[in-house]
């Protein structure tokens, strides 16, 4: 097998709702060839467009963008994610995706001191009872929060928010790792997903990312101008809503509501263990040839 398709076999994860769409529909052999035969490309830097960024990926890492972004993120969790720029996934078998939220405008950071992580763990946990019967009506196991293993920290040199939330699912453990980057018209979340015994809060594969990722020139966070479109919101509600938290104390009330609109009901995304059977169905592949939107090669 390609080292390289072989990091694909155990990327399947499960939501708490599969919601009833043909991907959901697919046996794991169909969803599993799906997946390889999604455009697949290896190192370069590539373009972003919805976010005005780019991902220099380095050595070792699979990339796929655009609508295969989307399709790769409909085949793992029956959802419609319109946002997803791109999907990552290195040799580690981890999986990372990145997701423009751009149209909002400039977000502000001025009431970060309003964010309290003690009750906002709270609210997420609660939250995250509320949908177990779900789970269980679909046969899934349920999910709780375990707690924090990161709180939400600001970085101003980076103008980047991130924070990590371990849960337990039946007899495992997983961390979702989030990380907020601001740019001038909106921000970029990365997400990754892993076991926990491969969470590495410093230098996990989210930090990896993090150095590889980058907003153009003209769209930074440092670059914003007074007359920029801004968010409705600031820092505090963004990572509250983010995070799963359907009910914070923010300045911006009006700009929190449109915010958890378009968040919607939030789910955590948890490796599901009847989906892991994928780890034996991924064959040998030659990669694909390079798309369009590629910048340059690695030299």
């Amino acid at each position: 097998m390609n080292l390289k398709m072989h990091v694909l076999r155990l990327i399947v994860l499960a939501t708490t709702v599969l919601a009833p769409t043909a991907a959901s529909a697919l046996t794991d052999q169909e969803r599993a060839d799906a997946i390889v035969a999604l455009p697949w490309v290896q190192e370069g830097t590539y373009k972003l467009p919805a976010s005005n960024s780019s991902i220099a990926l380095p050595e070792g890492y699979m990339l796929v963008l655009g609508e295969g972004a989307r399709r790769f993120a409909t085949l793992l969790d029956a959802t419609d994610e319109p946002n997803v720029e791109a999907v990552v996934v290195n040799q580690d078998l981890d999986q990372i995706r990145f997701e423009s939220f751009r149209e909002d405008g400039y977000v502000s950071i001025d009431d970060w001191s309003e964010l309290d992580p003690a009750p906002l763990l709270r609210t997420v946990s609660n939250n995250t009872e509320n949908v177990n019967s779900k789970r269980r009506s679909e046969g899934l196991p349920e999910l709780h929060v375990a707690g924090w293993l990161q709180q939400p920290a600001l970085d101003r040199q980076t103008d980047m928010v991130f924070w990590a939330i371990e849960l337990t699912e039946g007899d495992g453990r997983t961390v979702n790792s989030i990380a907020l980057r601001l740019g001038r018209d909106g921000f970029e979340k990365l997400t990754w997903v892993v076991d926990r015994s491969k969470y590495r809060p410093v230098s996990g594969q989210l930090d990896v990312m993090l150095r590889a990722h980058s907003f153009d020139p003209g769209y930074r966070y440092a670059d914003h101008q007074s007359g920029d479109k801004t968010a409705l919101y600031g820092i505090a509600g963004l990572v509250a809503a983010v995070a799963g938290a359907k009910a914070v104390k923010v300045a911006a009330g009006a700009g929190l509501l449109v915010l958890l609109k378009k968040f919607g009901v939030f789910v955590f995304v948890a490796i599901g263990a009847v989906l892991y059977r994928l780890k034996n169905l991924f064959r040998r592949r030659p990669p694909p040839p390079p798309p369009a939107d590629r910048l340059e090669p690695k030299v």
